[in-house]
């Protein structure tokens, strides 16, 4: 029978050593059958013929020599070792053959058709080479049979002759379509993968994109609202009607830009895969209390009662994302109350679910229809609000809420109906209570925020950290404006050259030469500063890590008033 070789040109077709222990003995065991009718040097000769081309073709195709050979010349030389094994094979018309026994010619015929099938499996890739090879191993024999049926009138062994060159070019043909398809399969699995590189690199430059745009467009957003404080203070206390209109119109045009950028670069960075989910055990009821907390004067001024029914019992913990849970709690909260009439009830329920915890948000609104309870939470749908009036959002926050819950491998269900309200439960996975767990302040002013004050500032110095020349400016506008004292530095070099100046340092994370303002910033604390972190990437990890180490971090664009009251809290 007949070996394959190792090398790169015939990747796929390599014969294992036990496939050639187990070649060897059929030889063998073919050699011994045609033994006991036939005088046994035949045989013997036989087998040995074939036992010795196929071990040297074996042998040499392994060779290192055999390897560093060009490419074509390997084909070349693997050919000629591929017919001599299967000529040695076709002599078996002469040693092998039996006249005058249609049973022992019929084995013949069904040993050589078999060994000629096996050629063509292991061949196939390589049509001429397969061809060649099984017209060496079935043709001699084939002739033979025609021959001698033809001359000694025997009709049965003509019959099989005639079906050789049948047999011969079915197989041939049968290889060629075989190897077609092995050729477009190769084909359409490399157009695979390379359509699986570009989306991976379409994925990466995506990611990448939506973090530099993430943090590029909320630098002016930022800077435009710490403007607005000395802009009002400009003004003096009592400004004309129409100066006051002007800066109300900017102060609400900049809060409508801050929310619509912030749930817009959530959504696209979801989508890119540039935000994942930080998954946690996090304690659902202290969630749920503080995000009612949170909404208790919204809720007060529109008249609506919120109420909490909790499950009786030890802490509810569920693997979440802290900070994407908030948001998710705090956006249904918020659609609750907005679409509940004055004098109705909203109901926020925690409840045991099999390895899970629901937590269910009811309100009394008019409820949703059931065909389009689906594309409430496609972006930018807002069933009530054709005029697209900003005061009710933009219809974002269901749609980044349902990616939330998927990012937790969670799930965020609406059951409705016209006139009776609707219901959005937000299923997540259980998970044991972690008494180490890091708990993550969310410092948007949408989901969490710490609490405000507007008392007046002591006069401080502070050293102010921050490569952006609009937010640097501005923040250092705004804190003098407040009487501080402020000394700027673009880089983290500058920053450690000012480091005797000041009581308190603001800290931007992301500087110039890939230098980090965390790692800046605990150096400060070390020397014994108040350290304040702001950012304009709202990544969970961030979070986490200033979390981790007990910086407070806000992240851009930051209002004057929260910034004021994260100084006063320090």
């Amino acid at each position: 029978m007949i070996e394959r070789p190792t090398t790169s040109s015939e990747r796929g077709l390599t014969q294992p050593a036990p496939m050639v222990l187990l070649t060897r003995a059929c030889e063998l065991l073919a050699a011994l059958l045609f033994m006991l009718v036939m005088p046994i040097w035949q045989p013997l000769l036989w087998f040995a013929l074939v036992s010795t081309a196929g071990t040297w073709a074996f042998v040499r195709v392994r060779q290192s020599a055999f390897k560093k050979l060009p490419e074509r010349e390997r084909r070349d030389r693997y050919r000629r070792y591929i017919w001599q094994s299967a000529a040695a094979v076709g002599s078996a018309a002469w040693l092998l053959y039996v006249p005058g026994s249609h049973g022992l010619q019929a084995l013949l015929a069904m040993y050589l058709a078999s060994a000629a099938g096996l050629v063509a499996m292991w061949g196939v890739r390589d049509v001429p080479r397969t061809a060649m090879a099984v017209t060496l191993i079935l043709g001699p024999t084939v002739v033979r049979f025609m021959v001698e049926g033809a001359t000694d009138r025997r009709p049965m062994l003509l019959l099989f002759g005639a079906c050789g060159p049948i047999l011969i070019a079915l197989i041939v043909y049968t290889t060629a379509l075989y190897a077609r398809r092995l050729t477009q399969e190769a084909e359409l699995r490399a157009q695979a993968e390379q359509a699986t590189d570009a989306m991976a690199a379409m994925s990466l430059a995506k990611s990448r994109f939506f973090a530099a745009v993430s943090h590029d467009l909320r630098q002016p957003v930022h800077a435009i609202g710490l403007y607005l404080e000395p802009l009002a203070q400009a003004l003096g206390q009592h400004p004309d009607a129409a100066a006051r209109r002007a800066l109300n119109g900017v102060r609400q045009s900049w809060q409508a830009l801050d929310g619509l950028l912030s749930q817009v670069l959530d959504l696209t960075r979801m989508d890119s895969g540039a935000m994942r989910a930080c998954l946690a055990p996090v304690d659902a009821l202290s969630v749920v209390r503080a995000t009612v907390a949170q909404h208790g004067a919204v809720a007060e001024r529109a008249g609506v009662r919120v109420l909490v029914r909790l499950h009786t019992g030890p802490m509810r913990w569920v693997m979440a994302d802290e900070l994407m849970l908030r948001r998710v709690l705090s956006n249904l909260l918020d659609n609750a109350i907005k679409f509940s009439p004055a004098g109705g009830n909203v109901m926020i329920a925690v409840r045991p679910a099999a390895q899970a915890w629901r937590i269910q948000v009811r309100d009394a609104g008019p409820g949703v229809p059931n065909d389009q309870q689906v594309c409430v939470f496609n972006e930018f749908v807002q069933l009530d609000n054709l005029a697209r009036d900003r005061q009710h959002g933009y219809g974002l926050g269901l749609a980044i809420s349902r990616r939330f819950a998927q990012a937790m491998l969670g799930e965020l269900a609406l059951r409705s109906a016209p006139g009776r309200g609707s219901c959005f439960t937000l299923t997540l996975p259980r998970a044991e209570a972690e008494h180490s767990t890091v708990h993550v302040p969310d410092d948007d002013p949408d989901s969490a925020p710490m609490p405000l004050t507007t008392s007046a500032l002591a006069a401080r110095d502070i050293l102010l950290v921050e490569d952006d020349p609009l937010v640097r400016d501005a923040m250092g506008e705004l804190l003098r404006s407040w009487g501080q004292r402020v000394r700027r530095a673009d880089t983290a070099a500058q920053a450690w050259a000012c480091r005797g100046f000041g009581e308190i340092a603001i800290c931007d994370v992301r500087l110039p030469g890939g230098a980090s303002g965390l790692e800046l910033a605990l150096s400060l604390r070390a020397l014994g500063k108040q350290v304040l972190l702001i950012s304009g990437e709202s990544d969970a990890v961030l979070r986490r890590q200033a979390a981790a180490v007990n910086l407070p971090l806000l992240i851009k664009p930051v209002s004057a008033t929260r910034l004021r009251s994260a100084l006063q809290s320090i």
